[in-house]
Parts: C-alpha cells; structure tokens; sequence
C-alpha cells in the first residue's frame, strides 16, 4: 500500500538559495510545492524540477490559507524576513502548517519565540534559522555551553575567506546597515552600534581580528543555552577594525529611504549569487568561547561548510525531520531541535 507524503511548501522558490535547497531535497526524493509572488519564474523552476507550483501573495489571508492546505510544512525563503515572516507565521498557526524559515534576523527569531504558546496549542512546530544562519553558531553555542553548565558569557566568531553572497543576502545586509547592532547584556537584549566591539583572537593555531555584529545567536543562543551575555563577531582585515566607525559612518546614508532604494535597485538587477566553484573553495570557519565568573575559559573552533552550501544541506534535512514529525509542537533553535551534534554533519574539521 502506497504512502502519500507529507506535502513540503517553499516560499520564494525562486530565490539563489531556494534553488540549492531544492536541488537538496530533490536528492532525498522530497519534490516540494513552489510557491511565491511570480508566478512566471515559478512556472519555469517548477517545469525544470517537476514539481508543482502556488502563486499567491501573503497580503491575502485567504489566498494564503487555500494555498496552505493540506500542506505539512512551508519552509520560507523569501527575504529580508522581517517582511514576510509575520505573515506566513500567521498563516501557518490559522492553518496548522509546520513553518521554517532560513532567516538570521533578531527580529524575527524574536517573533518565532514569541509564538511558543501559540505554537503549541495549535499543535505545529516553528523552526527559524535552518541555514547558515544561524545552525552551525547555535550548535557551538551549544557545544561550549554543555561542556560549561556556569557559563556567563558567549562570544562567536564568523570567518569567510574567498566567500560570496548572493542578491537576497545582500538586500537583508542593506536592511540593518546604519541600524542598531544588538549583544546581550545580563540576559536582556542592548543596543549596541555595528563594529561597537571587537575583538582580537590569537593562538599558535588560529587568529582573526572582528567587530560586533547583530548575528541572529545575540538573540537565540540565550534559549538555547541560557547564557547570559552573548556577543558575536564578524572577521574584517585589521584596516576595517581600525577605521570602523568612519565606514559605519558612511554607510549611515544607507538609511535614506532613497538611497536604500537606488541601492536595492542595482542589487536586484546586477547581483545574483556564488557559482558552484566559488563556493566550494570558499573556506568558512566559526570560532566560539564560552567563559564563566571564576574566568575559566572553553574555546573551539571548526571549519566548515560553505556558507550557502550548508544553508542547502541544513534546511533540506531540517525540513526533513520535521516532515517525519520528529519534534513536539513548539518553537526551537536548531540545536534546541536537534541537539549540538547536528552540527557534526556540516563540519568539515576541528581546527582548536
């Protein structure tokens, strides 16, 4: 007797890392449901992969909740988040859809949490953060913190040599530049300007120099471990540390609302993402340290997956899971979901 299996929903299919997860998925025999706003690019990607497609705008409740039914799980890849996640969270409790997302934004993590309870009652799962953002910082995060049970205080660190970054990406760069930066202070979030902090990490096997990023960990490495005081950092060469404050200035413009547009323009037209080749020879490492009020310390470091490529593999297999149903109704972290050995699977080695 055959099996229907559970639908998988994609919202923006037609993004630059949609399209890796659906090669993913498309590997593991799960064909998804294309959904998003252009129906004409979705026609296309749904004729390459043989899968079937939704148009639909998430403006329109009950376009939206047609659209939704009889689906088990929508994975949301439509960016900036902050844009898009609300109403697909909405929609997924009305219709008691399981909702993912690949999404590294404060705010949003902070609306998935939110819906714990809600979550809960209406019996499906709310999984933020599938991807790159932020499933191999929250894992180490876990990691250290398992291996520290009084840790106080968490510092990340993000390191790409040779990477780069796609259209999508880069519009939700250009949301939060010239915006407040966040670390957590005493359990509560605080605002703290981008490049405020840095930081300066040196031993025989690794170094890098950073400044202090809004990194989606800020918010959700405290519920995933419990940490207090969190800080994550992005390495830049030495001249980007020293002059911070001068480039952060500059890049202030980027709040003019007409000058935003100008920008998100030019990206949505001539930007488009990593090949294949760049992407396997980008080299991605993350750092972490975890410290408690006796000043005794934890630090490793890992390389791993390139950042898009893992954003593939991780939300495919998140997705996955959820479809077999292996998670009580609720809001998690990936490592809330999964524990922190599901970073084992992206990890290519130990470095310290």
């Amino acid at each position: 007797m055959k099996t229907t299996q559970p639908k998988l929903m994609i919202y923006g299919a037609n993004g630059y890392s949609a399209r890796l997860i659906i090669d993913e998925l498309i590997k593991k025999n799960i064909k998804p449901i294309l959904a998003g706003r252009n129906e004409a690019a979705l026609k296309q990607l749904a004729d390459k992969y043989d899968c079937d497609y939704k148009s639909f705008d998430l403006s329109e409740d009950e376009k939206v909740n047609v659209a939704l039914e009889g689906v088990h799980t929508v994975l949301n890849c439509a960016g900036p988040f902050k844009y898009t996640a609300k109403d697909l969270i909405d929609a997924c409790l009305r219709t008691k859809t399981n909702y993912l997302d690949i999404t590294g934004e404060i705010p949003v993590l902070h609306l998935a949490f939110s819906h714990n309870q809600k979550a809960k009652e209406n019996g499906i799962v709310i999984l933020p953060s599938v991807g790159f953002d932020i499933i191999p910082t929250d894992c180490l995060a876990k990691r250290l913190s398992e291996q520290m049970p009084d840790a106080a205080h968490l510092k990340l660190g993000l390191i790409n040599k040779r990477g780069k970054i796609s259209r999508g990406t880069l519009l939700t760069t250009l949301e939060f530049l010239g915006g407040n930066g966040k670390v957590r202070r005493h359990g509560k979030l605080t605002d703290s300007k981008i490049g405020e902090l840095t930081i300066d990490v040196k031993n025989k096997d690794f170094s890098f120099s950073g400044i202090s990023i809004p990194w989606g960990d800020v918010y959700s490495s405290f519920h995933s471990t419990g940490i207090e005081n969190a800080e994550v950092y992005l390495a830049t060469p030495k001249i980007i540390v020293r002059l911070r404050l001068l480039l952060l200035s500059i890049l202030k413009i980027l709040t003019m609302q007409t000058i935003k547009n100008i920008v998100a323009s030019y990206i949505m037209k001539n930007i488009t993402g990593p090949t294949k080749e760049e992407r396997d020879s980008t080299l991605t490492y993350i750092w972490g340290r975890v410290e408690n009020a006796k000043g005794e310390m934890i630090e490793e470091v890992y390389q791993f997956m390139e950042g898009y490529n893992l954003t593939a593999k991780g939300a495919a297999e998140c997705a996955e899971r959820v479809l077999k149903n292996s998670l009580q109704p609720g809001t998690y972290t990936p490592s809330l979901a999964f524990g922190s050995e599901f970073m084992n699977l992206f990890v290519i080695k130990r470095i310290v």
